[in-house]
């Protein structure tokens, strides 16, 4: 399971004075985009902010000057959609927990921007407001000068087009001392921005213009003047490309201009997390808990480092605090219900997928979650209808690929199967679980070599992987490599001492090695473990039949065939005891199992075509002894003689 991409909150710091004094220039210094954007925004009001007289006529006009500015020099027009009441928390100190405070509060629904009023008495910073570029959120404070108020809102409204904080002292952007004017730097990024994505759960920019927002970004660097928004932005959008080096680079600047700036650690945490080094993602993480712990990205981020630290619980409780948090938070959902899926949870995994499905419909991640949840459930129509649906929205979703893959597989299409695992790795090559399926089809098809290849990459990916450890001693043992098998189950094993399969394959090296004492001790407790795993029932027959114990073989034989109706190798062993007690017919039967089951078994062909000629079905055993040669199995040469003398009769 292609765990999905990472979702941060940029939270723009603003030092900005109670009351000054400025004119912004309305004059079209920079040349306009040619088409108009209308962006719209729900108004929330805490309660204190709605004690003032006639309070949403004067947010009308604040926005309605704010429009202009922007209409004016960027062909950027604001309109109020909706108002709605925010009941803030009474108890909040700091205006950025208040931002988190709207988010939780107050969904965007089908809106751009939720710009948020606020007249908290008991903040004690001296922030006049907040931004968040990547979720779309702003709050205000009220300000005892609504001339001041209006160029608050301009100054944040700006960052929400990608416009940062600069050390320029005629900038609207300056935030201790804000000039009159859209500089040239703030004009070219707002520009870019000016037909930006506001739903949260798409990156702001399309691919295609991260090199044009990078670049003026580094032409601002050069000037040298330590603006730490400038890394941070920089990094978000290193990020995106997955340059993960240079987001590091960008947040250690950063940090060393404000070493408790958490974006930096966030960011940089996710940089970490998705080079595989979880650990010191997570020491990331935990260093912005201790300066933002109501941040519910960062505990969102927490839960995928858990996660692929095989910390499912612990993952549970991040995603969970996550969605406390902002019960809005689909990705949250979406990720939560692959851990679910992960721990064989399919029905928490369909609820969580639904949730996130109701907060974003278009979601393709929860699509493909839900129809893994389907697969776990059999229900094979569903599961290749979200998955298709998901592929729909986004066709390079590889973790719907790896669903069609399963989905195949189930239904015995292992070649069309095997194609969809390679698109899935196609679409990430680092995609674990998609590693892992294709080994199996691999294995299915008796190409062994190709089967440990990828088995092996799918634990260089996720070291503690023991079900693909398993599979790679199943490969191992076809190819005779028992060395190499007991070393795998071993190490299976070590990981999960309760793992069924692991202890059945150990069970089945130490038998090729007539090592039967430790066979046996491996396959009870397999037995022992889960009595309904057939594979340890049919080895324990073959250790029993070893041991002249041919009823108590039968039994196990049998109830290997009960467990699982099409396990060949069991059918196969039942009917060569059968034979050996001379019951022809149980014989025939069970070798037509094996035939049924496994078309390429040559050796069945061959035994078969033994039965039928003590039946004196000569022609039926002759066309056995022909399917048996041509699949590559020995036919002894003077049975063949007398078949060909019987057909020729």
């Amino acid at each position: 399971m292609k765990i999905c991409s990472s979702s941060l909150v940029l939270l723009w710091r603003r030092i900005l004075p109670q009351t000054f004094l400025l004119s912004l220039l309305i004059n079209n210094v920079f040349s306009q985009a040619e088409s108009l954007r209308v962006v719209t925004f729900k108004v929330a009001a805490d309660e204190e902010f709605r004690f003032k007289a006639m309070w949403p006529a004067a947010i009308r006009q604040l926005i309605k000057e704010a429009s202009k500015a922007f209409e004016n020099h960027f062909n950027i027009r604001f309109e109020v959609k909706s108002f709605e009441n925010w009941p803030s928390d009474n108890s909040i100190e700091s205006t950025l927990e208040l931002l988190n405070d709207l988010r939780k509060k107050v969904p965007k629904a089908d809106n751009d921007i939720v710009l948020g009023f606020t007249s908290q008495p008991r903040l004690i910073d001296d922030l006049s407001g907040v931004a968040t570029y990547l979720q779309g959120y702003v709050v205000v404070r009220e300000l005892p000068s609504k001339y001041d108020m209006k160029f608050i809102l301009i100054h944040e409204l700006s960052h929400l087009f990608g416009a940062a904080n600069l050390n320029d002292r005629n900038s609207i952007m300056n935030s201790e001392n804000p000039g009159h004017e859209f500089d040239e730097f703030t004009a070219r990024i707002i520009l870019l921005n000016k037909n930006r994505n506001f739903n949260p759960n798409v990156f702001p920019l399309p691919k295609d213009k991260l090199d044009e927002a990078l670049s003026i970004y580094s032409e601002r660097k050069k000037l040298n003047l330590k603006e730490i928004d400038i890394f941070i932005q920089s990094a978000i959008f290193y990020l995106e490309k997955k340059d993960y080096d240079s987001v590091t680079r960008e947040c250690r600047q950063a940090i060393q201009i404000d070493p408790d700036l958490a974006e930096a650690y966030n960011l940089s945490g996710i940089a970490l997390r998705r080079k595989g080094e979880i650990d010191q993602a997570i020491s990331q993480y935990q260093k912005v808990l201790q300066l933002q712990p109501e941040l519910p990205e960062v505990h969102y981020n927490l839960g995928i480092a858990y996660s692929k630290r095989g910390m499912l619980d612990e993952s549970i409780e991040e995603y969970q605090k996550a969605i406390e948090l902002n019960p809005y938070y689909a990705l949250a959902y979406s990720n939560l219900a692959l851990v679910y899926l992960e721990k064989k949870m399919p029905d928490q995994a369909i609820e969580a997928c639904q949730r996130a499905l109701e907060i974003y419909p278009q979601l393709a991640n929860a699509l493909s979650a839900l129809g893994a949840a389907y697969i776990l459930k059999g229900k094979l129509d569903e599961a290749e209808d979200y998955s298709r649906r998901a592929l729909e929205i986004d066709p390079a979703l590889a973790g719907a690929h790896n669903n069609l893959g399963s989905i195949y597989f189930n239904k015995k299409m292992v070649d069309q199967a095997i194609d969809e695992y390679l698109k899935a790795l196609e679409k990430n090559p680092e995609y674990g679980e998609a590693h892992y399926n294709l080994g199996l089809a691999y294995l299915f098809q008796s190409s062994f070599d190709q089967a440990i290849v990828e088995f092996v990459a799918a634990i260089r990916i996720k070291p503690d992987y023991y079900q693909a450890y398993s599979n790679l001693a199943a490969a191992y043992l076809e190819k005779k490599m028992l060395d190499k098998t007991i070393e795998a189950c071993l190490k299976a094993i070590e990981i999960n001492p309760n793992y069924v399969n692991a202890y059945s394959n150990l069970c089945y090296a130490y038998l090729l090695k007539d090592m039967l004492k430790e066979a046996e001790d491996a396959c009870q407790r397999a037995i022992a473990l889960n009595p309904l795993v057939a594979e340890p029932h049919n080895h324990l027959g073959i250790i029993l039949e070893k041991q002249e114990k041919t009823e108590e073989a039968k039994a196990e034989y049998q109830k290997a065939v009960e467990l699982k109706p099409d396990y060949p190798e069991a059918h196969f062993n039942l009917a060569n005891l059968y034979f050996k007690k001379n019951l022809l017919p149980e014989s025939a039967l069970h070798y037509q199992k094996v035939i049924e089951n496994k078309p390429g078994f040559g050796q069945a062909h061959n035994n078969l075509a033994v039965v039928y000629f003590y039946q004196k079905n000569y022609a039926l055993a002759f066309e056995h002894m022909k399917k048996a040669e041509e699949l590559g199995a020995v036919v002894q040469p003077d049975f063949k003689k007398e078949v060909l003398k019987k057909v020729k009769k």
